[in-house]
């Protein structure tokens, strides 16, 4: 028996299997740029067309055309077999490009062409055997069931495609109302999406309080070249809209903006060019636009009602708590001025000189305390709407602090004051009325709520870039609760107390401290007593130059 030896079989040169690789990418190039080319032609969407647009028609009869022009050459190196595939592949991709109609033709044509072009006898219709009868009739069927499946894929893809496209522009759109905070830029919002998305100009008509609708006006901060002119629109017929509040075709599309109490708008759209009709899947779509700019604009105006709400409320409060301070504050003084003033007037009442001084400095000091809570009062005002600005320069701590315990001296005779300052602080850009402010209303609050005889002590430090200035007693320590609510306005720490004030000292304060960029806390002392802490910015003289240089170097 003969056998090989697989010893002496020899192996390919290397020359002869390069010299195959290279005729097998030549013989596979093309076959690569065709396969390219059927994907792209088969992937790309087509554009709808009518059931019987001829157009397709001429294409179906083409794909049959040039797949016989293809096979005819190939038909004596292919056999049958191969043929039928390559109909079959004719079939497939007119399905995925065309309707069904034309896809059905493609399916018979090639059926045709087949029995005519390669079934014996050639060039004509007959059929010498019987067998080719079951090819051609199975080709059919095929052909018939691929095109079929097809178009249903084809059909769902484009449904799939355009549902994921109205999602994506219910995304957009919602994303964009979610972060307008006004009526004005929701619905510029909403026009911009529906002249994208329909090519189509739109207006939104705004229903007032009365019902009266009126177009809203275009964004102000788009450039004027970007506005584009409201459509036009029938407002008899959108007030229509309104009543009935369904959506209603005139010459334009009138979409009722439907709220949770009554219809709030309409939306009316004019699709591009005018005598151009939308499909019901895109009316659709328009539905939702308009629901979801109603949402936004309920919305809208909720907060606004809630705004303004919260707006009247906190004035009552703000009303209602310095009415009661004042009158509070202000009755006791004017009692006492009012007292002495009697006795002044009344000619019986004989008064020698020192009770004459009493009674005067009486009304002189209460006088002066009336003054004081007024004075309070209007600085806070000016401090809280900006309408206060700053006269800042370089000034001494030691100095501030000096002229605000000189300031001070009279009230601060019974209690002892320390001031430990280092002596290595650095001068500090401020208005120094305010600081001097401060620092009163802090040694008068520790004077009204530390007995007489405690300790009051003022100690400054400077950490990088800040500076802290602290004023601490040794007193009974803050009231029970957050701390935070002493710097509120009309907020005192005793409210059950006889001392004279309306509670704006500390909320002074921390306005003061917050308009130099810095700020104020309070907090109990670890060994007692109360500890009130500002922190202001520390700006050098060498950044101030620098800054000074820089600003005349721009201009």
């Amino acid at each position: 028996m003969f056998t090989r030896n697989p010893a002496s079989i020899a192996a390919p040169s290397p020359l002869t299997a390069r010299n195959l690789r290279q005729k097998g990418l030549a013989f596979a190039a093309p076959l690569r740029r065709a396969g390219r080319t059927i994907l792209r032609f088969a992937t790309d969407a087509p554009q709808p067309h009518p059931p019987w647009y001829w157009p397709d028609y001429l294409r179906a009869l083409a794909i049959p055309t040039v797949t016989t022009a293809i096979a005819f050459p190939l038909s004596p190196y292919f056999g049958l077999v191969n043929i039928v595939m390559l109909y079959i592949l004719g079939t497939t991709v007119g399905a995925l490009r065309l309707g069904r109609g034309p896809s059905v033709l493609i399916a018979i044509a090639n059926m045709l062409a087949f029995d005519f072009f390669f079934v014996p006898p050639v060039f004509s219709f007959d059929v010498e055997d019987t067998h080719y009868l079951f090819t051609l009739g199975v080709m059919l069927i095929v052909a018939l069931v691929i095109a079929n499946l097809m178009v249903s894929i084809r059909r769902h893809r484009e449904i799939a495609d355009a549902r994921e496209q109205r999602t994506a522009v219910l995304y957009a759109m919602t994303r964009e109302l979610a972060v307008a905070t006004d009526a004005q830029a929701m619905t510029a919002a909403a026009v911009r999406h529906i002249s994208a998305v329909f090519h189509s100009t739109a207006v939104v008509l705004i229903a007032d309080a009365r019902g009266c609708l009126s177009p809203m006006s275009p964004d102000e901060s788009v450039g004027k070249e970007a506005q584009r002119p409201l459509p036009a629109f029938d407002l008899e017929f959108a007030q229509e809209v309104v009543t009935g509040g369904e959506r209603c075709i005139k010459d334009a599309i009138y979409l009722p903006l439907l709220g949770s109490r009554r219809v709030r708008g309409v939306i009316v759209v004019c699709p591009q060019p005018p005598a151009r009709a939308l499909p019901a899947e895109q009316l659709n779509l328009l539905d939702a636009f308009a629901a979801q700019l109603a949402l936004s604009l309920q919305r809208a105006r909720l907060a606004e009602a809630a705004e303004a709400a919260r707006i009247s409320a906190e004035r009552a409060l703000l009303r209602n708590t310095l009415l009661a301070s004042i009158s509070h504050d202000l009755r006791t003084p004017l009692s006492a001025i009012a007292g002495a003033g009697s006795l002044i007037a009344q000619p019986e009442y004989a008064l020698n000189a020192d009770r004459r001084t009493t009674l005067g400095n009486l009304i002189e000091r209460k006088a002066r305390d009336m003054s004081h809570l007024l004075t309070n009062v209007l600085e806070l005002m000016q401090m809280e709407f900006g309408s206060a600005t700053l006269r800042t320069d370089w000034h001494a701590i030691d100095d501030l602090v000096a002229l605000a315990l000189r300031t001070n001296e009279a009230r601060l005779a019974g209690w002892r004051t320390v001031v430990n300052l280092p002596t290595d602080l650095p001068l500090i850009m401020v208005e120094a009325t305010l600081i001097v402010q401060i620092l009163s209303n802090l040694l008068e609050n520790a004077a009204k709520y530390t007995p007489p005889g405690t300790t009051i002590t003022l100690s400054a430090a400077v950490e990088e870039k800040s500076f802290s200035l602290v004023v601490a007693d040794d007193g009974p320590g803050l009231p029970p609760g957050d701390p935070e609510r002493l710097f509120e306005k009309f907020q005192r720490g005793r409210s059950e107390s006889n001392i004279v004030g309306v509670g704006l000292g500390l909320a002074i304060c921390r306005a003061a401290a917050r308009l130099h960029g810095g700020d104020i806390r309070a907090m109990n002392n670890a060994g007692g007593g109360a500890r009130f802490e500002i922190m202001l910015p520390v700006e050098t003289q060498a950044d101030a130059a620098s800054e000074d240089e820089d600003r005349d170097t721009r201009r």
